[in-house]
């Protein structure tokens, strides 16, 4: 059996109407994506599936935290996430995207692998950018240390750079 069978929905013997899948995902999901931003998490995946004569209506209910990389001290944190997205897949003659939420699938497909959809989807509820959060008195949980050091790295830019002092008189 191969990591993505969980994953795959066999949709040709269901009945009209709606079915429910549950997808529990952790660290290993992500080790199967090289290039991932992530690297460990704990996220739940409630699919909904409406099984339609011409399409089917995928609705997934995404919720958890994830294991990222701040942007700001480099250090790991979790990062909580949570949304929905949905899916449309109709039946066609070839495969092809018509729309970020509309894919169509040849009408021979009796099966479709969700794995990828849910990886895309869990990366879209990230934040534009991830930095630790603050604490309940405002104070940032990012490595002091680190930000520290930027800090002071950006007031000894400013100061050894004379090119600016000429251009700070006109102001």
């Amino acid at each position: 059996m191969s990591y993505a069978d969980p994953f795959v929905i066999p949709f040709s013997g269901l009945k009209p109407g709606i079915h429910e899948y549950e997808f529990f995902i952790d660290d290993e999901f992500f080790r199967h994506f090289e290039y991932s931003q992530i690297k460990a998490g704990k996220v739940t995946v409630d699919l909904e599936v409406e099984k339609q004569e011409t399409m089917l209506v995928l609705n997934f209910a995404i919720s958890g935290t994830v294991h990222v990389m701040c942007d700001r001290c480099l250090d790991y944190y979790d990062q909580p996430i949570g949304g929905t997205e949905r899916l449309i897949i109709k039946f066609g003659e070839t495969s092809y995207e018509e729309t970020d939420e509309i894919v169509v699938i040849p009408g021979t497909e009796h099966r479709i692998n969700v794995r990828h959809y849910i990886y895309e989807y869990i990366h879209l509820l990230l934040p534009y950018k991830c930095v630790h959060p603050n604490d309940e008195e405002g104070i940032s949980l990012c490595n002091p240390e680190v930000t520290g050091r930027l800090g002071q790295s950006s007031k000894e830019d400013e100061a050894a750079d004379p090119r600016w002092d000429e251009l700070k008189k006109l102001l």
